[in-house]
């Protein structure tokens, strides 16, 4: 007889077990009995922005050892890429710096002085493009390993043992929309890039003109842009892969999950991208003193009497290499943890999670009971 526990309006029946032969093995058994709802590491819950940045820790370990190694080699080839464009760039540059080595400028008083390039604004130009070059190219792994992670965080969340094939098949045609969808995410980051590079190069070829004007007005047109599409798009990738979304469906389902949201959501994203800098402060100031004071600076601009190849360049290059190895996992499992977060705060719970709320609460009254 089907038993009726749990408040009133509320039937849940457990049945009797069927009869097994002999036979069956206990791997059969253990298939084939009720899922116990176990203790989440996820609570039930909308989160806060701290849990989502420390659940993000706990839930890389739970992805599966082949995503793990394509999503390295996500990274590694987009660690490539930016080095390569930063290489390029500061060839670039250098060309302009060295056809006009000097220029005069006059003070408040009418005394001319004879500067040397490079000037002020061309450096400052030249490391905020270095920089955004990073941005770009470690926002587009993280938006591809966003998706990679996507099933196994939601595992994660849900308290499932990771299934690497099943995650493996649900990526299998996913993979490529993932690429395109990192894409265009990154366009606005791209762009003002541009024009930050743009006005680099309009400062090495014309030192004595001032750039501080533009480089002011293109920070507060983008800045804020990019915070807002950051956000709109943060789940973009999750949303692809977990639902099954198409490219635009994906970025419209994104859109939907983030209203009322996008402070919440960009505030989070850029904790977390602060958090990774602090964590990897120390290999970003030995990538940085490898570039001032060993020479790799100069190798990248090309200056006459600097080397073509180096040990030096290597180590950082592998610096680099390993900086974004250790931060992007964590963003693109943050990413995942706001899909999940978002699906509570916008559309409630789900059924699994109902129904496991129900059972616990079954559970509290059949011990009053007894």
């Amino acid at each position: 007889m089907p038993a009726s526990n749990g408040p009133s309006g509320t039937r849940i029946q457990a049945a009797a077990p069927a009869a097994r032969a002999p036979g069956s093995t206990a791997a059969a058994a253990k298939s084939t009995a009720p899922r116990e709802f176990r203790q989440r590491p996820i609570p039930l819950r909308p989160l806060s922005v701290l849990e989502l940045i420390d659940g993000a820790v706990g839930a890389i370990p739970s992805v599966p050892k082949a995503i793990l190694a394509r999503a390295a080699a996500v990274v590694t080839l987009s660690s490539a890429a930016a080095l390569a464009l930063t290489w390029w760039f500061n060839r670039m540059i250098s060309q302009d710096v060295q056809a006009h080595p000097s220029w005069t400028s006059t003070d408040f008083f009418g005394d001319a002085t004879v500067n040397y390039a490079p000037s002020t604004g061309e450096k400052i130009c030249l490391v905020t493009t270095e920089i955004l070059i990073a941005v770009v190219c470690s926002g587009f792994a993280a938006t591809v390993l966003a998706g990679l992670f996507a099933p196994s965080v939601k595992g994660y969340v849900d308290a499932e043992p990771v299934d690497a094939a099943k995650a493996r098949a649900m990526l299998r045609r996913r993979t490529a929309r993932l690429y395109v969808l990192a894409a265009i995410t990154t366009v606005p980051r791209a762009f003002a890039t541009f024009l930050f590079g743009l006005a680099a190069h309009a400062a090495a070829v014309n030192p004595a003109g001032k750039v501080s004007g533009w480089y002011f007005l293109i920070c507060l047109g983008f800045v804020p842009l990019c915070f807002v599409l950051k956000s709109v798009t943060a789940v973009a990738a999750p949303a692809a892969v977990l639902e099954g979304a198409g490219i635009g469906t994906a970025l419209r389902r994104s859109r939907r999950l983030a209203a009322r949201g996008i402070f919440r959501i960009g505030w989070c994203s850029l904790l977390t991208m602060l958090i990774a800098a602090c964590a990897t402060a120390s290999l970003t100031v030995f990538g940085w003193q490898l570039r001032d004071a060993y020479g790799v600076g100069d190798q990248f601009a090309g200056l006459p009497g600097s080397p073509g190849f180096s040990w030096w360049l290597v180590a950082y290059a592998v610096t680099y290499l390993v900086t974004l190895l250790l931060t992007t996992p964590y963003r693109a499992a943050t990413a995942t943890l706001l899909y999940v977060d978002r699906r509570f705060r916008r559309e409630g719970l789900d059924i699994r999670i109902a129904w496991a709320r129900l059972a616990n609460r079954s559970r509290r009254t059949q011990g009053s009971m007894l």
